[in-house]
């Protein structure tokens, strides 16, 4: 209980107490300086929260501690210089700088918490009740640096509410600050200005609130009046607020350093891109002028940078866009459709030597401040065209002798069923197949057979007409789409030759081998109402009967 007196003011008579007066412009200056150093700590806690290297985090949140730190203790002291007592008071000088350091720690655990991108509940109320209880040390430790006569205690519960109210509204701030940037609804210097504007409340609050708990007890001097010292208050603003203005300072600088080497580093990776692209890459202003090329252009143009740049990009295009090219332009400025903005799509590029080539071509829009100019990537096809043919080739063509296959066959012999209504002419399908071919592969090998397969294509493909279709089915059997039929007996007569040159003995390298055939004719007219399968089942019939009859023979069927 002995100790607890000398600590709080326990109740007694109340002429023992000496009361104190305030200068509500100095007030008014402690006020607003929390407030200002607070804004200050939190724009400082938004530039540590955006540096990506962590020594430059640590750097600017101790820079801000300490700013804030002083502040803080800066505002304690000048609002102790505002309270006048009827007494003379000095201040211990060991004491009064000690009550920096619990401010120090107090603004480096909040600007810690603040330079998060995010902090959990129980996170900010561990903040709080740190940051107000550091802010609470600093005030009692500098009343302890007091030297007068009256004796200095407290009264419990504004003692106990000087620690609420700093703890609940540094804690406010620090919700006021996450909540705010998760809601986004508003800027970032609103929201700095707002959690600044609290955070200082806070300081100041506790401080005054603090001050509302001071009891001095014992005699004043009705005679004294205490002298302001406004050289010492000067002193204290200037150094508070350039030393404000310097870490703030020094903080937006590194945060400039920092963004001008991400913009250095993010320019040379890009230009590495640039410079290293398979693609080519070309950009052009609204009127088409090439403004840049990549390597990679002249390796698929032929042109050299040189010969390009200053130039309209139609010299690299082939007819229509050549032609239409400044048209699409002009549509698309005018607010009309894109033909290629944001739509890759292929066409065809014209080289230096006036060749052309497949490309797919993908392009795109770019506004810096209020200029426009468009990014063209440009891709060589040929390969993949060329592996694309071939596979379809492989699909459509047989591999052994180039012949169209059954895949084509069934593509292509509805379409002349087709035009044989349109033009109103009968056509045929001749379906063969060879007699003694399997002799001639037991007897000389496979190869021998191969060869003999492609001779036969050779033969048949020089007896008919470009525009009718030999095809090879499997293994020896062979169809001809005989389409045109002017005269009766055409196809009887395209059979007899085949049949003729088919006979006619093969030199397959040191060998000589004859093979015959057995062929089956349909012939399709436009009153016909059968399917492509059913007409080409209809010439294997033909053909069967053709073998069954004794081989080398021609059977036709007039459907």
């Amino acid at each position: 209980m002995l100790m607890l007196e000398q600590f709080f003011w326990m109740g007694g008579a109340p002429s023992l107490l000496v009361l104190g007066v305030y200068d509500l412009q100095l007030v008014a200056l402690s006020v607003l300086i929390a407030i200002l150093i607070c804004s200050v700590a939190m724009q400082i806690a938004g530039i540590a929260r955006e540096l990506r290297d962590a020594r430059y985090r640590h750097l600017a949140v101790v820079t801000g501690s300490l700013a804030l730190g002083v502040g803080i203790w800066s505002m304690h002291f000048i609002g102790m210089l505002a309270f006048s007592l009827c007494a003379p008071v000095r201040y211990d000088t060991f004491l009064t700088a000690a009550s920096i350091v619990p401010a120090v720690l107090a603004s480096w655990i909040a600007l810690e918490m603040l330079a998060r991108e995010h902090a959990e509940r129980f996170q900010l109320f561990a903040g709080g009740a740190l940051v107000g209880g550091g802010i609470g040390a600093m005030h009692y430790v500098g009343m302890a640096a007091m030297e007068m006569a009256p004796l200095l205690r407290y009264d419990p519960w504004w003692f106990a509410a000087s620690l609420v109210v700093s703890v609940l509204l540094a804690w406010f701030a620090l919700w006021l600050r996450f909540g705010l940037r998760q809601h986004g609804r508003y800027g970032k210097q609103i929201i700095t200005l707002l959690s600044g504007t609290v955070l200082g409340a806070a300081v100041a609050a506790m401080h005054y609130v603090a001050m509302s708990a001071a009891r001095f007890v014992g005699e004043g001097d009705p005679a004294y009046v205490q002298a302001l010292d406004l050289r010492l208050i000067l002193i204290i603003t200037g150094v508070t607020l350039v030393l404000a203005a310097a870490v703030l300072g020094g903080n937006l600088l590194l945060r400039f350093h920092m963004l001008y080497k991400q913009l250095r580093l993010s320019e040379s990776y890009q230009k590495a891109i640039f410079a290293t692209a398979v693609d080519g890459v070309i950009t052009i202003d609204p009127r088409g002028t090439m403004l840049s090329v990549n390597p990679s252009v002249t390796r698929l143009f032929g042109w050299q940078p040189g010969d390009l740049i200053g130039q309209n990009v139609t010299m690299l295009m082939s007819e229509p866009n050549r032609t239409l090219h400044a048209q699409y332009l002009e549509n698309y400025l005018g607010g009309g459709q894109a033909k290629v903005i944001g739509i890759g799509r292929e066409t065809t590029a014209r080289r230096a030597d006036g060749s052309e080539f497949p490309i797919r071509l993908a392009v795109g829009e770019v506004r810096v401040d209020e200029q426009l100019f468009f990014v063209g990537f440009i891709t060589d096809i040929s390969e993949q065209k060329r592996v694309e043919a071939l596979l379809e080739r492989e699909a459509t063509q047989d591999a052994l002798t180039g012949l169209a296959n059954r895949r084509q066959l069934s593509i292509l012999l509805p379409r002349a069923i087709g035009r044989t209504y349109r033009y109103a002419d009968p056509m045929a399908v001749i379906f063969i197949d060879l007699d003694g071919f399997k002799q001639v592969n037991d007897t000389l090998g496979h190869e021998a057979g191969d060869e003999l397969l492609k001779v036969v294509a050779h033969r048949l493909q020089e007896l008919v007409r470009r525009t009718d279709m030999v095809v090879r089915l499997a293994g020896d059997e062979f169809v001809i789409v005989f389409e045109g039929l002017k005269q009766e007996g055409d196809a009887e007569r395209l059979a007899e030759k085949v049949l003729a040159e088919i006979c006619v003995p093969m030199t397959l390298g040191e060998n000589t081998a004859r093979v015959g055939a057995s062929l089956g004719v349909a012939i399709y007219r436009p009153s016909c109402a059968l399917s492509a399968d059913s007409l080409l089942q209809k010439a294997d019939e033909a053909m069967y009967r053709a073998k069954k009859a004794g081989k080398g023979r021609i059977v036709v069927i007039d459907l």
